[in-house]
């Protein structure tokens, strides 16, 4: 799996690396892979990581979150919204970004609009 995640990082199209470890609470374990690699590699190829603040991902979480600023990382929150009501769930996303320690100006979409489209467009 770290294989498959760096080749993704190093992929000129993409953006956020999504869903990072692919866990879902109470019914599967996150990927075995080695996540400072990805990370760094996420952070030298201006990959964003995302904090899914999805109550059945929560993914990632502090420790991990901490790793990966460490190196530099930026990250966006999202809510994983397959409905309108799951939008709600941004507040769990929050709270697992202040469990990673993070301010607003770690996580790129507290940017302006206007700053977040031009981010989304460079990588790097």
């Amino acid at each position: 799996m770290t294989d498959r995640l760096l080749r993704a990082v190093e992929n000129p199209h993409i953006r956020i690396l999504g869903h990072p470890t692919g866990r879902l609470l109470l019914q599967r374990e996150g990927y075995p892979y080695d996540f400072d690699r990805v990370a760094a590699a996420a952070v030298k190829n201006g990959v964003w990581l995302e904090i899914n603040a999805s109550p059945e991902r929560l993914d990632l979480h502090g420790p991990l979150i901490r790793s990966a600023k460490a190196k530099g990382a930026r990250f966006t929150i999202s809510t994983d919204a397959h409905h309108p009501k799951h939008l709600a769930g941004m507040r769990y996303g929050v709270i697992t970004a202040r469990r990673g320690w993070l301010g607003p100006h770690d996580i790129m979409n507290t940017l302006p609009a206007a700053k977040f489209a031009a981010a989304l467009k460079k990588k790097k």
